[in-house]
């Protein structure tokens, strides 16, 4: 029996307080099975796959297709599935400004952010990063390909990945206010790549509104 993921067990009483415990029920043995079929179907993935996958991708996969098949809409559902990941960062993102109160800690962010994306977003685990620039102000790299992008698209979910995107944003938006998060685009929003950028500045940094470079002209 495939052990029942995190995600799809930290997303029951959600999924109770919306259909009551009967549909639930119905609800969480589909997404099981339909999470079980996604794990047989690529069992032959690199190791590296595995955490990003059979923890995050897959499993938000399986539930947001038991959810249209309990009738709910497209972006109702995606918007129920990824508020998980979205709740996640926005407990995340106050422990991060704490912590960056110690002075100076946050000269080093840039190249910590760097260092640890670029060990862990590796080609072998779906990933493929251009332009990576590293510097003692800041850093930049942009993301052409990744895993969320592919395996929703793949399984008929693009809608899911525009909220895996959004909750960097929501993490990294606001560390500090010499640190300016400065990303304008996502794959998740229909954007050619994402371009990431962290440096540090003098000035209170603003988040920008919403992502209009970098078209794909879909």
């Amino acid at each position: 029996m495939t052990k029942q993921p995190k995600y799809l067990r930290n997303m029951v009483p959600q999924i109770k307080e919306k259909y009551g415990e009967e549909k639930a029920r119905e609800i969480l043995t589909n997404a099981e099975r339909r999470y079980a079929a996604l794990l047989e179907e690529n069992k032959d993935e690199p190791r590296a796959y595995s955490w990003q996958k059979r923890e995050r991708i897959y499993p938000s996969i399986a539930l947001f297709h038991a959810l249209l098949d309990a009738g709910m809409g497209r972006e109702e559902a995606a918007a129920f599935v990824t508020d998980y990941y979205r709740r996640l960062a926005e407990r995340a993102a106050p422990v991060i400004r704490t912590v960056l109160k110690i002075p100076g800690l946050y000269r080093l962010v840039p190249k910590l952010f760097f260092d640890t994306a670029l060990k862990h977003c590796v080609p072998e685990a779906g990933f493929l990063t251009e332009n990576r620039f590293l510097s003692k102000t800041g850093m930049h790299f942009d993301m052409v390909k990744c895993p969320y992008q592919d395996s929703c698209v793949r399984y008929g979910c693009p809608e899911l990945v525009k909220g895996f995107c959004d909750t960097d944003d929501i993490c990294y938006g606001n560390m500090h206010r010499k640190l300016s998060w400065e990303r304008t685009g996502t794959l998740g929003h229909g954007d050619a790549l994402c371009d990431f950028k962290l440096r540090i500045t003098k000035r209170i940094p603003q988040l920008p509104l919403r992502r209009t470079i970098h078209k794909t002209g879909k």
